[in-house]
């Protein structure tokens, strides 16, 4: 694994919803996505509500936070 193929956070997403869609808008212009549950949302009331981050490889990183940025200007 280079350095480039190492995961980097590049979003946290409120719930499972917003999570979808930007991992959606993501792999629509071609970059890979995990999206990993965050804290206790999840063990107590639903995954629902739970906050989700979106990790992208550090090469896609940059382009990844743009248009995650123009999602949020529409």
């Amino acid at each position: 694994m280079t350095a480039d193929d190492e995961l980097v956070q590049v979003a946290v997403a409120p719930n499972e919803i917003v999570a979808a869609l930007w991992q959606g808008a993501l792999e629509e212009e071609g970059i890979p996505v995990l999206v990993k549950v965050l804290g206790l949302g999840y063990a107590y009331w639903s995954p629902f509500v739970a906050d989700r981050a979106l990790f992208v490889r550090r090469q896609d990183a940059e382009r990844a936070k743009e248009i995650l940025a123009s999602l949020s200007e529409e």
